[in-house]
């Protein structure tokens, strides 16, 4: 199986029972589903401060396991859900054939696919070039894994798969790597020029989902009761993608 499965369900009477059916009985296995809390304690609170422009101390009272029935009130008009439906570009970034600035400022990208080369059907590419200091934000790609070349600069990236099965690593001019499709991850710039790699997918587009898009568009109460932090910190959260985050002040 390898789908990741995302889901919230509110119960909004005294009972609600509900049967999740897959087609595989491995629910746990590495690379089908992950828990939010567990990707969040393994990922530095420096970096998740930065990916998500709040206080480090936020985090102090996230769960290490979060549960997967908790007792939560949620409000009758969950603002927060807006932007769920509708266009896809709250999910996909658009395909770029030149080279231009993306959100959250840190750097610039371009991407070859099939939306701007229609004979690329199983072979798709981004290349990035992250500032000093800056963070590609945490996220995941739910079509492909992740197969990276490291061009220039220095990188430390974490990669989180689930059930607290975390790693980091460091990468330098001619490293490769491959992250797992559905797997968790960051990468950060550390050195003093800007971080240039590229990314291959096999796969006909370039897709990848933001942990704090999607946190931003899920209910504020539901994500403030499983995370342990406050309503405000929810509300702060982008409902953009960012993509490139530029370094801390």
């Amino acid at each position: 199986m390898n789908s990741l499965h995302l889901l919230t369900s509110i119960g909004l009477d005294d009972e609600n029972e509900y049967l999740l059916v897959f087609d595989d009985g491995n629910f746990d296995a590495t690379g089908t589903t992950f828990n939010i809390a567990d990707w969040i304690t393994h990922t530095p609170k420096a970096i998740l401060a930065q990916n998500f422009g709040v206080n480090a101390s936020v985090f102090d009272s996230v769960p290490t396991s979060g549960p997967t029935i908790l007792n939560s009130t949620a409000s009758s008009t969950p603002d927060s859900a807006v932007g769920l439906t509708g266009n896809s570009s709250y999910i996909f970034h658009q395909s770029q054939l030149a080279t231009v600035p993306v959100p959250g400022g840190g750097g610039n990208l371009s991407i070859v696919d099939s939306r701007n080369f229609p004979i690329s059907k199983t072979i798709a590419a981004t290349i990035v070039s992250l500032e000093p200091g800056g963070l590609r934000e945490l996220h995941w790609h739910p079509n492909a894994e992740e197969w990276l070349y490291f061009h220039r600069g220095t990188a430390r990236a974490t990669v989180f798969i689930g059930t607290t099965n975390a790693r980091t690593f460091d990468f330098g001019p001619g490293d490769t790597a491959v992250f797992p499709d559905n797997s968790g991850h960051y990468i950060q710039n550390t050195g003093k020029e800007n971080l240039v790699w590229i990314e291959i997918y096999k796969s006909e587009r370039v897709a990848d989902i933001s942990l704090t898009q999607w946190l931003a568009l899920t209910p504020a109460d539901i994500v403030a009761a499983t995370l342990k932090v406050s309503l405000s910190v929810v509300g702060s959260l982008k409902k953009e993608k960012q993509i490139l985050i530029k370094a801390s002040k």
